[in-house]
């Protein structure tokens, strides 16, 4: 029975598609046999409501995939694990994946961007994603690793199991729901064929017997009669005489990179549906999207196309995730790294790298539709869309060009499991969703260094024009209809999107101005290491240096270093910066008295960001435990492989003080409706211009883009104001019109473009106001108003010009 087995298994495995499966069930006797096929879930041929748990999961092919990965780099750990003669349940385990990694594979804090090259793909050869099948369909993509592996009498408590929880006390494993094998199977085509081939490690293997099982799921074909008796289907799995097929032989070639498989576990997908955006060789669109779904894996992992059809000068491609990658490979590509953390006391500890590419970087390869992701061990478990960086941080040019990563990791497991759903590929839509939103949306928003880059990108665009201001301002007396609608946003209070400066600050302005404050002020210069770290806080009389925090509010303290941006953040040679209450001075009735050192979290909330530019900034936020006239002497310590540097400080808690009159006054006062700035954007700028204008690169724009709108930052009211409107006069829109029309004279030429200026300014004005307002109301808003804009106006223009015939402006002309 053996060789029959085994010659199955070797027929199934070369099919080369969902197609030829069936075919081979059809007129093979076993596989034809419904007595052959158990519901999956266990060994309960009774049990076929498992429908729900397949169709349950992943609602995104990719990370379904990454599901698989999942459980192979769990496997792998495992088995290490198993084999140095620990329980992995048991208190000697390992207490996280980094604790696994650094001690099963000698990697310091499970960062491999201190392993060589040769080092990562040798770890990467025993977990591998093979793409098979012909060019044109869809790939059978295998999944395989060298793990623990099973014997085949315990597939049906491992594989074919749902729910029995076989990972929960494990901590140093990311699978814990005992679905992950279920995700992957409802994208294997319309038939959802998933071929499972294991052998168990020699070492674990307490039978000596060294065998391989086999078995193929599917979804079960419903008969007539079953239509009628069944709301839905079922998945099964194949068995012979009631035992998962198995069979000995020496090492398989299932056609891995570079490895035969001896021991282990593999999965063959059918068919597998990959997004239109991935189906090429794997080693391009799918190692992109891998890289965005696994942040940063625990193990690295290999990708092999073999796949003849396709290119073969880089058959295979090693996956570290984009953290590691942004680390070693494309560190140019960043403009600045932003670390933040949080000890909140709600949350638990949190962790956020904010990392702002070069202008010039395509963020489809970092980014995607995924500007906000949340990780737990490296691996995605929600993200935000590009809105959120717009309208909820109030970065809008940033918001192609800015990763924000939140590491969920240390978060409280009583917090953490109300946030992302059981599949790990999306978010709740709970409270504890919003608090940690709140969080990053507070602490963002606000961050100095965030908003320099924004003010730049956006002085780097904002070119004032007087000619193009007084075109508009004049046009808008001459065409009352123009003039009623902008009151009509200016007077509305739903409608308010104009900018509430009354300018944009010229930047060398700006940079004048600072230089003039701080003239001794030179470049920033950084190390590898700090040498400096002192306190921004002059000592009093006693020579205490001490900062004032209110009761219900927040403090700063400031501290200069000259460490690099990444040194809290870089996998390697990465430091920390550690806080410690000494004392705490507490007031009561009787008088002051001395407290014991305590925790700091227990005291504060306390926010650290930076390195940045050479400065920390740490904000401490008093908890309900304390009270007015407490004092907290403070150490703050910059860790150094050549020796700490510390600061001592202490915090006293005051009384809230409320913000003037006057200040709200003056702030009100500055606050008064300006028109945006009307901007016009040319192919190339002449070079005998008397102004110069924006061009196409600086947008990156072609001759189909139409108009931009700029926002601004977010104010009071949670309208966001527009700053600018940039607008392209040479589009194909404008030029076929011109052309179509034969109008050659300059001056009717001139009207006409002025025309088309001033129609799209105020349409983009009023189609802003409009699609905004939709997007505050929407329970789920997909893309901000901006981008909306951008695509209406590239069908709208050719109206807005056409309403305009040649034989009206003639007419207009004439009246003049």
């Amino acid at each position: 029975m053996g060789d029959v087995n085994e010659t199955l298994f070797w027929d199934l495995f070369n099919c080369k598609s969902e197609i030829e499966v069936q075919k081979l069930i059809q007129t093979n006797k076993y596989l034809n046999n419904n007595d052959n096929w158990i519901p999956y879930g266990g060994k309960d041929r009774n049990n076929k409501s498992n429908f729900a748990e397949f169709e349950g999961q992943q609602a995104n092919p990719i990370p379904a995939l990454v599901e698989k990965i999942t459980n192979s780099i769990d496997s792998l750990l495992m088995k290490k694990c198993r084999i140095s003669g620990i329980d992995p349940e048991s208190n000697l385990a390992p207490c996280t994946m980094k604790d696994a990694v650094e001690r099963y594979f000698k990697i310091k804090d499970g960062d491999f961007s201190e392993v060589s090259q040769d080092d990562r793909r040798n770890i990467a050869l025993d977990i591998q994603i093979v793409a098979t099948g012909e060019k044109g369909q869809q790939p059978n993509i295998l999944v395989f690793d060298n793990g623990e592996g099973q014997h085949p009498d315990d597939f049906y408590k491992t594989f074919l199991s749902l729910r029995s929880g076989n990972k929960t006390k494990i901590q140093f494993v990311q699978g814990k729901y005992n679905m992950g094998s279920t995700g992957a199977v409802i994208f294997c085509g319309d038939l959802h064929y998933q071929l499972i081939c294991s052998k168990q490690s020699r070492e674990l293997n307490e039978r000596k017997d060294d065998i391989y099982g086999f078995t193929l799921v599917r979804e079960h074909p419903l008969t007539p009669t079953e239509e009628t008796l069944y709301k839905s289907s079922w998945h099964e799995y194949f068995v012979i005489n009631d035992q998962v097929p198995r069979f000995s032989s020496k090492p398989l070639d299932i056609g891995l990179w570079k490895k035969s498989f001896d021991t282990g576990s593999m999965v063959k997908l059918y068919s597998y549906s990959l997004p239109a955006g991935s189906r090429s060789s794997i080693v391009w669109d799918l190692w992109r999207d891998l890289n965005q779904y696994l942040y940063q894996p625990a193990l690295p992992f290999l990708l092999y196309e073999s796949r003849k059809e396709y290119d073969q000068k880089t058959p295979s491609k090693t996956v570290l995730g984009n953290k590691t990658r942004l680390s070693i490979d494309e560190r140019e590509k960043v403009e600045k790294i932003i670390p933040l953390s949080f000890d909140n006391s709600e949350i638990g500890h949190v962790e956020i790298d904010v990392m702002v590419f070069k202008q010039d970087v395509n963020q489809k390869e970092f980014i995607n539709k995924k500007p906000v992701i949340f990780t737990i061990n490296g691996q995605v478990h929600g993200d935000f869309s590009t809105s959120f960086i717009s309208t909820e941080l109030g970065f809008p040019l940033l918001k192609y060009s800015m990763l924000v990563h939140v590491d969920c990791t240390r978060i409280k497991t009583t917090f953490r499991k109300n946030l992302f759903k059981a599949s790990r590929d999306r978010m709740n839509e709970s409270s504890k969703t919003e608090s940690l939103k709140q969080l990053i949306i507070n602490n963002l928003r606000s961050n100095e260094t965030l908003k320099e880059i924004h003010q730049n990108r956006k002085n780097s665009i904002l070119h004032e024009n007087k000619s193009d201001t007084g075109l508009i301002k004049d046009i808008i007396s001459k065409l009352p209809i123009e003039k009623d609608l902008l009151d009509m946003l200016k007077n509305s209070g739903d409608l308010q999107v104009f900018n509430m400066m009354n300018k944009t600050e010229n930047r060398k302005d700006t940079e004048e101005r600072d230089r003039k404050k701080n003239p001794n002020k030179g470049p920033h210069t950084s190390n590898r290491f700090p040498s400096i770290f002192k306190i921004n806080i002059d000592p009093d009389q006693h020579g205490k240096r001490i900062k004032t925090v209110p009761l219900n509010g927040k403090g700063v303290v400031k501290f200069e270093t000259d460490v690099e941006d990444e040194y809290l953040f870089r996998p390697k040679d990465k430091g920390a910066l550690i806080i410690q209450i000494l004392t705490h001075g507490v007031k009561s009735k009787n008088g002051s008295k001395n407290g014991l050192p305590t925790e700091v979290a227990d005291l504060f909330e306390v926010i650290k960001a930076g390195p940045t530019d050479n400065s920390i900034r740490v904000t401490f936020a008093p908890k309900n435990n304390v009270e007015i006239g407490d004092e907290f002497e403070v150490n703050a310590k910059l860790t150094s492989p050549d020796g700490d540097l510390e600061c001592m400080f202490y915090i006293k808690i005051i009384d809230s003080q409320k913000e003037p009159e006057n200040k709200k006054t003056e702030k009100n006062k500055k606050d008064s409706p300006s028109l945006p700035m009307p901007i016009k954007v040319f192919e190339k700028n002449e070079t005998d211009a008397l102004e110069q204008y924006a061009t196409w690169d600086k947008y990156g724009w072609t001759g189909e883009d139409i108009v931009l709108v700029i926002e601004g930052n977010k104010i009071e009211s949670g309208m966001i104001p527009i700053e600018g409107i940039a607008i392209n006069m040479d589009s194909y829109v404008l030029k076929r019109y011109l052309s179509k029309n034969q109008l050659n004279e300059e001056k009717q030429i001139k009207f006409v473009k002025d025309k088309y200026f001033l129609q799209v300014y105020l349409h983009s004005l009023f189609l802003y106001s409009i699609l905004s307002k939709m997007e505050k109301n929407a329970s789920s808003p997909d893309e901000g108003a901006v981008e909306k804009i951008s695509k209406i106006f590239k069908v709208y223009a050719p109206f807005l010009l056409s309403v305009e015939n040649s034989e009206a402006i003639l007419k207009a002309f004439a009246s003049e």
